[in-house]
């Protein structure tokens, strides 16, 4: 990890300082992620690997073998980059000041994140906003929901500007 971490520390320094502009995050917060040590040498152990991937594998000593580590791997990058998503857009929608400006460090955050999980299998910002939409937007929502009506407010605001930039990437049509 600290290897990965070293060859990417320009990218991971871009996507932490978007999330600090999008929270609107003080230097002392931004430390945490130091603190907690995720970006220095530590073992994977195939049990975390397994929880990571959302248990898509069923659990066995031998789980090491390649293919299903591959699709451990995709699945974990998959969850996390929908769960980045989640927490982004929820930060944004607490803290972000200008909706067109944050979707806009969002895409990029989404963009590299998702290149640093597997450049050669890399998801698609675009994909990645189809799985959050599915995943995750429905829970904040719909009329069961417990959300609050602003929030509700702004998540759907935030996946409309959200869907909008990346139409505009994908087709590269800028208006």
């Amino acid at each position: 990890m600290a290897e990965f971490a070293a060859i990417r520390r320009k990218e991971l320094d871009r996507i932490l300082a978007a999330v600090r502009d999008i929270g609107r995050f003080r230097p002392e917060a931004m430390e945490i992620v130091d603190q907690l040590g995720y970006l220095r040498e530590h073992d994977i152990a195939v049990t975390s690997l397994l929880l990571w991937s959302g248990c898509i594998e069923e659990f066995s000593p031998e789980l090491g073998g390649a293919q299903a580590v591959r699709r451990m791997a995709r699945m974990g990058a998959d969850l996390q980059l929908t769960h980045l998503l989640q927490a982004l857009v929820g930060t944004a929608s607490f803290r972000a000041q200008d909706v067109e400006a944050s979707a806009a460090a969002i895409v990029e955050v989404l963009e590299t994140a998702a290149l640093l999980g597997s450049p050669a299998h890399a998801r698609t910002a675009s994909e990645v906003f189809l799985m959050w939409r599915a995943a995750f937007l429905p829970g904040v929502l719909m009329p069961a929901s417990n959300s609050p009506e602003d929030i509700k407010r702004h998540f759907r605001k935030y996946a409309h500007t959200l869907e909008e930039a990346l139409d505009t990437c994908t087709s590269g049509d800028p208006g």
